[in-house]
């Protein structure tokens, strides 16, 4: 390196844990002043797009930009409280979103951290993004570690993400302007941005690929299906068309070609065979992965996850499966309520739960998520079959698998003599309802995934298969994306319940309350009970955080006390008003309900066909969807 660098600098950035690290902060440094004509003392102002421009980026990069937005803010609320904010890069170093404190911003814009800057290494120096996107894993850039002295502030923490054909798409990068942060504080920091990179790549890779066999591959059968595992996917003849980052490593040290019969000796279709086979043998038991020979020597374990459109060729070949429920005639179901969103969920919930395809809601605790469960089933079937629900968090973890699978006579000490059939039998030729899935224990969700791929079930300390039919609708009141990346939830049970996802709203954010509460006191009393004015006031302004199973809490507690027939405000409990008092809508939330309003009744206009809306509006697709998301809106 040249003598314009005081060696003082250069000294102090090779004072580092690590030879890797050691040679990518010196190779990057020779590479900013040989290559790039930078010099240390270069002071500029950042390059930022405008903000015009970051849109259109975001457009280009809608997909990445969609499944990354959740998953960005998860992370940022684990660090918070260490003064850190959270950026998602394109593949050349632009900040396409950002998250961080409030207060912080000022500090984090001075230094060029803000939407549409540019973070390459040509541009900025050595720094956490442009470093990461050339040396293709997590890094971190500590203080003098930046090649340019006004950097000299930032600690940035990074880790790539790698599409399915090997190349960097984005980068996470998570940063401080803080004089107290060490080096070795990083430490944690850095696990858990390369934790998150790899669940967002896993997540672009079931997404791009999803039409493709996906075949995931371990070492150890018992890491099969989870966040440890590799993936490969693979086109309709044979080739490999695409693999996660930790898939490349396998591939490069089994010297394997593109084509997976050269890798395993058999092509697609027998590999699918034996995947079939597999599945057959193992009903019920601990694990479904199988035993894959290596070409030239060696064992991994696998499994495989295929496309709809070809698993009835294949699956279920070697044991019988029940016969499909023919679903009656559609009965005329409606629901009473009249919130255009809620009756929205309802309506698409209904036509797909119709055509067997699952059902994934999201929403809050108390916010009607097992009322408008039931009533898609009844849309489905009327009230001739059956509707089981099971609360996932409400059963003690050693007690949940007997639940759902049932159990032999005399399995173990308590078993009932005769055997218990198990709740999942209870909803054969109906619908099951998991609420609270995210908290299922592992264990259990493997063996329901297994049910869900073979409609196969068998009770526990019993070896015979039963087949079974049923309609699924799962809910969860957590970021399940976030229970994958933290290892709590399998992936490919993810992507297995998801086949669509409805947002219900919250209570505090729908339009029809004051009917909802007048229906509610009818269900409670008849005809017989009334709100006051001013009550119903107080009730349109709570923010409900229980949501409608806090409301009928309170309507049956005051409707004790009306005893002329009208709830007045000395009816409603003590605590009720403190909390109505100090926590009025606020006029964001306001704003937010009116944009929903107005872009729903657009889209209606336009019956609901994307594209015309987004011209309509003037806006591009990949921004219509993501404002349908933000305001909880789901396409048809």
């Amino acid at each position: 390196m040249s003598g314009n660098i005081p060696g003082g600098r250069i000294e102090a950035a090779l004072q580092l844990s690590g030879g890797a690290q050691n040679r990518a902060v010196l190779e990057s440094w020779q590479r900013c002043e040989n290559r790039f004509g930078l010099a240390h003392d270069t002071l500029r102002r950042p390059e930022v797009m405008p903000e015009s421009q970051t849109r259109q980026l975001r457009d280009r990069n809608g997909r990445l930009y969609h499944h990354a937005h959740d998953l960005v803010r998860t992370l940022y609320r684990k660090i918070d409280a260490s003064g850190y904010a959270v950026f998602l890069t394109d593949n050349s170093g632009v900040i396409l979103d950002s998250v961080a404190a409030h207060s912080l911003l000022p500090s984090f814009r001075t230094n060029g951290l803000l939407p549409g800057a540019i973070w390459s290494e040509e541009r900025e120096g050595t720094n956490g993004i442009g470093t990461c996107i050339v040396e293709g894993r997590p890094i971190t850039i500590h203080k003098d570690e930046h090649f340019l002295a006004q950097h000299s502030v930032l600690t940035c923490t990074a880790a790539p993400v790698f599409d399915p054909d090997g190349k960097v798409c984005s980068v996470l990068d998570v940063s401080a302007v803080r004089d107290d942060i060490k080096r070795t504080d990083c430490m944690r920091v850095r696990g858990m941005v390369a934790d998150y990179a790899d669940a967002l790549e896993r997540i672009l890779f079931f997404d791009e690929r999803s039409g493709d066999v996906i075949l995931h591959l371990h070492p150890e059968s018992r890491h099969v299906g989870t966040t440890r595992d590799a993936m490969i996917s693979i086109a309709p003849d044979g080739t490999i068309s695409g693999a996660t980052s930790t898939a490349r490593r396998i591939l490069t040290a089994t010297n394997a070609s593109m084509d997976i019969a050269d890798m395993f000796e058999m092509d697609v279709d027998e590999l699918l065979s034996k995947f079939s086979q597999t599945e057959g043998q193992n009903q019920g038991r601990s694990s479904s992965a199988m035993a894959l020979n290596i070409a030239g020597g060696g064992v991994l374990f696998g499994s495989l996850t295929v496309p709809e459109r070809m698993r009835r060729k294949y699956i279920g070949r070697s044991t019988p499966v029940a016969h499909k429920v023919k679903t009656p005639a559609r009965p005329v179901v409606d629901i009473a309520d009249r919130d255009p969103a809620f009756r929205r969920i309802f309506d698409i919930g209904s036509r797909l739960h119709a055509r067997d395809i699952n059902v994934l809601m999201s929403g809050e605790t108390g916010s009607g998520k097992e009322y408008l469960a039931r009533h898609i089933h009844e849309a489905s079937f009327g009230k001739s079959r059956n509707f089981v629900a099971i609360n996932c968090a409400a059963l003690p973890e050693g007690l949940i698998e007997n639940e759902l699978f049932g159990h032999a006579g005399g399995a173990f000490t308590g078993a009932a003599r005769d055997g218990f059939g198990g709740r999942i039998r209870e909803a054969n030729g109906g619908t099951l309802f998991l609420d609270e899935i995210g908290d299922m224990p592992l264990a259990a969700q493997g063996r329901l995934l297994r049910v869900l791929e073979s409609r196969m079930i068998e009770p526990l300390g019993s070896t015979k298969s039963i087949s079974v039919d049923f309609r699924l609708i799962c809910a969860s009141n957590v970021d399940l994306t976030a229970a994958v990346a933290d290892g709590r939830f399998r992936e490919d049970l993810l992507y297995r319940i998801k086949g669509a996802r409805l947002a219900v709203p919250p209570l505090r954010e729908r339009s029809d309350l004051v009917d909802l509460i007048g229906r509610l006191l009818v269900g409670l009393s008849g005809d017989h009970v009334q709100c006051q004015d001013d009550v119903l006031t107080l009730l349109t302004r709570h923010r409900w955080p229980g949501n409608v199973r806090e409301l009928i809490n309170i309507l049956q507690y005051a409707s004790v006390f009306a005893d002329d027939g009208v709830i007045e405000r000395h009816h409603l409990p003590d605590d009720f008003h403190v909390e109505t008092i100090n926590d009025q809508p606020s006029a964001r939330q306001s704003i937010a309900q009116a944009e929903g309003v107005a872009l729903r009744a657009v889209l209606d206009d336009h019956k609901w066909h994307i594209s015309n809306t987004a011209k309509a509006l003037g806006i591009g697709r990949n921004t219509l969807y993501r404002r349908m998301a933000r305001l909880g809106i789901e396409k048809t």
